[in-house]
């Protein structure tokens, strides 16, 4: 590291300090290192660094009910934050582009939202190529901190984490040891009691208000002196001299007064608690030194939030009315243990938390924050539709055999398997009423990091234990922030295991998982990712046109308009009435297999496709399963793949899909074949499946509120009652690392209002079915797996 820029404000000394304390750092870290620093107020123009400061100084003393209507506004209102974050960021990096350019760092380093927000800029635009690390000196960062083109985002606890990545998605946020200079840190308190002249048997207040002397600290210290005899309130004013000379004609012997000092850390280990109204740098400092913090009536806006969240942390008492103060003082008095166990807190937290140094290196050396691309109208759906009672998580079960010297499949074994699992490094960003969804890499997840295992019990029944694995596994869903997740079960009867593999719906479809797999246990090249959205209008419209010889597009352009039409036409759902409904995200998952050679053979004879029998022989079984109340057609969704030459390797969703009504009432079953074929063949024929796609993607090109509100309506069970996908498998055996994958089942999810889905996939030897239905419909789960199976039974019989 060669050049570092620190990036602060001179707007009292909170943001100094922290740039101070990583300038320390830096030269601990690198001391050939060339620092320099630049204030963001400074350039901003003329005179615009002295309107800004008394701006701010007006603000929290003369109007705070206006600083605190816009701090909540840029939580609260979306637009608002949007637009004046981009403002902001345009305005301050045009103004930082020269002086940074200038100086060409090699990492640049933020204590101020505003300058945060111009080196965004300019990274977005290609103008900064330098690393960005952005510290967040407050306890409650807040929009104008976090920005996710910055590569690092540092907050001061665990507890800040959540409100940074809401306030950007896309940040890397990471926790780090408080930015303060070395003197703060636990030390003697009775030597420097000794130093300062302070009485050793003193209960040492240490009040401080910033730089600027915010507050009424006349009306705190005269609490404090009332509080108990024994308080002794050291109060420290800055460069507020007014508020020194207002202070000293208290005339208290017990008080005493300072204005600003070089002293601040020695004072703070000599204290037995710190009382403030803002907590920023002053929280940080007593934090370090491992002082228990009183927040008393918090300034407005960021003072509020940064004692809701110190509170929340265990690291502070919040008083806000008229003698809670004094009460706070009093029970620390009368509970020494209650006040050794807040400085205990405070010390852990700073021990636990990552070093300066250790963030500068894994800033300077570690990957780049990379940036967030647009999801794909057809990835942003599943997105849109999931809810905490319908997760959308596509899955798959992989059964192994024992290797060839009988050795189960490992733990390492899986890992190497799974590096090629499509989305295992995504992080999916759901957007708001005025962002679109978005995946973003994370490059340090890894196959290690999804993967958990579990064992068996010994001599437990062969299905029941896996289908015990399995409800469990796939009940509990992926998230947008960790969409990938797997467990290997080991100790199966016959000494197989069980790969279960779980990805949220909107990283890819169940093609790309079972191609990517397989193609990782052949030695193929991994799937790739798809292109990167399209950001502007007219782009996004282009998706939709055809780049074909004129000819062919109008003929693609008349089958599209064939299939929307076939869509509208077909209209609601006809009525299945299911018992109850989905209450919540447990599910059940029944199996079932068939030969394949003999499900081919009779597919053959009956002159059908392999997939249409397969999905008469499930009309069957809901036929069977529904009885006397089953309609006479129950509309199934069939997800169908619209995959290319150009996108058969691709990650994200590229499907279509047909809405089909199978015959679900009393019909002879070869019947019952061929109705299912004519079905099948009437939507197939007028281009169903890319109409649908083209719907979803047009979409996409619609605002994103609008775009979330209109997938929610035609993605559920107003339009379809059943789900079934026919997923190409692997058509001879599959082995990894030399043990035979003998079996895949392939988990779909369900959609809001539609309790059954229905996987089947051929793999080697067997075509195999997974039926997905909610924990309360256990029963009709294992009835209908089992009814294929019995309908195929009965199909060969009548041939035989």
């Amino acid at each position: 590291m060669e050049r570092v820029l620190i990036v602060s404000a001179n707007i009292g000394e909170g943001h100094n300090a922290t740039g101070r304390a990583l300038e320390g750092a830096v030269r601990e870290r690198w001391p050939g290192a060339t620092v320099q620093w630049l204030d963001t107020l400074d350039v901003l123009g003329p005179g615009v660094g002295p309107l800004l400061r008394r701006t701010y100084v007006a603000n929290v003393e003369s109007t705070p009910w206006l600083y605190e209507f816009f701090y909540t506004a840029i939580w609260r209102v979306a637009w608002f934050a949007a637009v004046t974050r981009r403002l902001v960021g345009a305005w301050s990096g045009r103004r930082l582009a020269r002086p940074v350019a200038r100086f060409g760092p090699d990492v640049v380093l933020s204590t101020y939202p505003m300058a945060t927000a111009g080196l965004a800029w300019l990274r977005r635009r290609g103008r900064l190529d330098a690393r960005i690390g952005a510290w967040v000196p407050d306890f409650a960062p807040h929009p104008f901190w976090v920005y996710g083109s910055a590569d690092l985002t540092l907050v001061m606890h665990d507890v800040a984490v959540g409100p940074a990545r809401r306030c950007s998605p896309s940040a890397a946020v990471a926790v780090s040891a408080p930015p303060v200079r070395a003197g703060f840190r636990p030390g003697d308190r009775a030597g420097a009691r000794q130093q300062l002249g302070l009485p050793p048997e003193a209960f040492v207040v240490l009040v401080s208000c910033g730089s600027l002397g915010f507050g009424d600290l006349r009306k705190t210290v005269l609490e404090l002196l009332g509080a108990h005899p024994d308080v002794l309130p050291v109060a420290v004013c800055g460069r507020n001299e007014a508020l020194a000379r207002k202070l000293r004609r208290i005339g208290d012997p017990r008080l005493r007064v300072l204005g600003w000092t070089e002293e601040m850390a020695r004072y703070t280990i000599a204290a037995d608690v710190v009382v403030m109204n803002a907590g920023g740098a002053t929280g940080l400092e007593a934090l370090a030194c491992g002082r228990p913090v009183l927040m008393h009536r918090p300034i407005a806006a960021h003072g509020r939030a940064n004692a809701r969240l110190m509170a929340e942390a265990g690291l502070a008492l919040v008083s806000e009315k008229d003698g809670e103060l004094a009460a706070a003082v009093q029970a620390l008095l009368a509970e020494p243990d209650r006040l050794k166990s807040m400085a205990e807190a405070a010390t852990r937290h700073c021990d636990s938390a990552t070093p300066l140094t250790t963030v500068l290196e894994s800033l300077a050396e570690g990957p780049r924050n990379p940036a967030p691309q647009r999801l794909r109208a057809e990835d942003a759906l599943f997105l849109h539709v999931a809810t905490p009672q319908v997760p959308q998580q596509v899955g798959a079960v992989l059964m192994l055999d024992p290797k060839a010297d009988g050795t189960p499949v490992t733990h390492a074994d899986a890992v190497h398997f799974l590096t090629a699992l499509p989305g295992l490094r995504a992080r999916l960003l759901p957007g708001g009423g005025l962002w679109r969804a978005k995946w973003q890499e994370d490059p340090a997840r890894g196959a290690e990091d999804i993967l958990t295992g579990s064992e068996a019990e010994p001599g437990a029944d062969f299905e029941t234990a896996l289908t015990a694995e399995m409800d469990a596994f796939f009940s509990a869903g992926v998230t947008p922030e960790h969409p990938c997740r797997a467990r290997l079960v080991t100790g199966l009867a016959g000494g197989q295991g069980a790969l279960l593999i779980a990805l949220h719906h909107a990283a890819s479809d169940g093609i790309a998982v079972i191609g990517a797999l397989v193609g990782r246990a052949r030695g193929k090249a991994p799937v790739i990712a798809p292109p990167p959205g399209r950001t502007n209008l007219t782009q996004r419209l282009k998706a939709v046109r055809f780049t074909r010889p004129r000819s062919a597009a109008k003929s693609e352009a008349a089958r599209l308009a064939r299939g929307v039409w076939a869509l509208a036409r077909a209209g609601t759902a006809p009525r299945v009435r299911w018992e109850t409904g989905i209450d919540g995200p447990e599910r059940h998952f029944a199996r079932a297999h068939l030969p394949a050679p003999e499900v081919r053979a009779a597919a053959r004879r009956l002159g059908v496709p392999t997939t249409d029998l397969v999905l008469a022989l499930l009309a069957e079984s809901l036929h069977r399963e529904l009885g006397a109340g089953a309609p006479e057609r129950v509309r199934v969704l069939i997800p169908m793949s619209i995959r290319d030459t150009g996108t058969f390797r691709q990650l994200g969703n590229h499907t279509g899909a047909a809405s089909v009504d199978l015959p679900a009432g009393p019909m002879q079953l070869t019947r019952r074949v061929t109705v299912t074929r004519d079905s099948l063949r009437d939507q197939v024929g007028r281009g169903a499946p890319r109409a649908g796609n083209a719907v979803v993607r047009v979409l996409g090109v619609l605002p994103p509120w609008l775009h979330r509100r209109l997938a929610r309506l035609v993605y559920r069970g107003t339009w379809f009652s059943v789900i079934a996908s026919v997923l190409p498998g692997a058509r001879s055996p599959v082995s990894l690392n030399g043990s035979l994958m003998r079996t895949a089942y392939p988990v779909l999810s369900l959609a809001p209002g539609v309790p059954v889905a229905v996987g089947v996939m051929t793999w080697a030897d067997r075509v195999t079915v997974c039926v997905t239905v909610p924990a309360a419909h256990t029963a009709r789960g294992d009835r209908l797996a089992a009814g294929v199976t019995e309908a195929f039974a009965d199909l060969q019989a009548l041939a035989s």
